[in-house]
């Protein structure tokens, strides 16, 4: 996500709390994009990802005199926002979203893997070709491993290497005590492993991509 000077979302949230409505867009038009990329990854769907940054957006007009800057940086409690009305969405279409995965498992597993035996003895070839395709099967894998993990789990793992929040900050946003982070940290990474080795990749070697 680009980074976004916090004294001027501060200012601005300060103005929105006031109910200034040219605040509010100037707000809206600074950060609804890096907010609907952070929805995207975590809900598949356009039409869900523009309701979780409308009913985002509309929590931020309703709330923007609860945020205290001396109880943690203000990207912390945007997300926070943004964790919680994520998961709403999610709840609210469960079940088309898993029949959505359940018909997207097989995209994949098609021609890709046919070969999968001459890509694992190719990966270290020093051909650029080559490495160019191994880089986009990896990411086609990456992103198909991402999209196996409970929405909780894409949570941590999207905070902790896309965003770089520190434990303390993901425990803040997501509500859970900093343990609970960890853990989850824990079985996201290893659960990621075990559906790349299905791919022919191994996580160890791929970590500089994913991380």
């Amino acid at each position: 996500m680009n980074p976004i000077d916090e004294t001027v979302g501060i200012a601005l949230l300060k103005r929105i709390a006031t109910k200034d409505r040219k605040a509010f867009e100037e707000f809206y038009y600074l950060y609804s994009q890096n907010f609907g990329r952070f929805f995207m990854k975590l809900l598949k769907n356009e039409d869900w990802v523009d309701e979780a940054v409308n009913d985002f957006m509309l929590t931020v007009w309703q709330q923007a005199d609860r945020y205290e800057p001396d109880k943690g940086r203000l990207s912390t409690w945007l997300f926070g926002i943004a964790h919680n009305k994520g998961l709403k969405v999610i709840e609210r279409y469960q079940r088309h979203r898993m029949e959505s995965l359940d018909d997207d498992t097989g995209e994949f597993d098609g021609e890709e893997d046919e070969g999968n035996d001459n890509e694992k003895t190719g990966h270290t070839g020093s051909g650029n070709p080559e490495r160019t395709v191994m880089g986009w099967q990896l990411g086609e894998a990456m992103a198909w491993a991402f999209d196996k993990l409970s929405p909780d789990h894409q949570t941590v793992i999207e905070l902790c290497f896309t965003e770089d929040f520190t434990y303390q900050e993901i425990a803040d946003i997501t509500g859970c005590p900093i343990n609970t982070v960890k853990t989850r940290l824990f079985h996201a990474r290893k659960r990621m492993a075990e559906l790349l080795a299905k791919k022919g990749f191994n996580l160890a070697a791929s970590e500089e991509v994913f991380l």
